[in-house]
């Protein structure tokens, strides 16, 4: 069964910068920025509300952020509990990273940054690995 779902809204639910002034900046040594994508999402009726969060906050970095967009996803049908989840985790969040993606790189810019640009995220990946976590924790209290 195809799901059909469209985008009903998407905007900048939460954001925080700061440079780290303790940083020393080194010559032609490259910078590494770690960054962590947390994904949250809850379904009433036929409405998937997704909240997609990036953050990094390294004390080995010359600033921290946190950015956190909210999706909401509306659905002619909503699919099953597992295949909803799929959906949310990989299809919803990857439509909503890009936004998140630009509005890091804008306000890195502002700060007078080289603007970061997050490289594309594998959110497949992450569905899958969260999967077997959750699996590997199951039987291991024997559920």
């Amino acid at each position: 069964m195809e799901v059909k779902f469209r985008i009903a809204h998407i905007r900048l639910a939460e954001c925080h910068f700061s440079i780290n002034r303790g940083y020393k900046w080194e010559k032609d040594k490259p910078i590494s920025i770690e960054n962590r994508v947390e994904i949250k999402s809850n379904q009433s009726e036929k409405t998937l509300h997704l909240l997609l969060s990036v953050s990094s906050d390294s004390e080995n970095q010359p600033f921290r952020f946190s950015v956190a967009y909210e999706g909401i996803f509306t659905f002619e049908n909503i699919p099953g509990k597992e295949e909803l989840e799929r959906i949310a985790h990989i299809n919803c969040a990857s439509i909503i990273f890009p936004y998140a993606r630009e509005y890091i790189a804008d306000m890195t810019r502002r700060a007078g940054l080289q603007p970061l640009n997050l490289p594309p995220f594998n959110f497949v990946a992450m569905y899958n690995e969260n999967q077997k976590k959750e699996s590997a924790f199951h039987k291991r209290r024997g559920c």
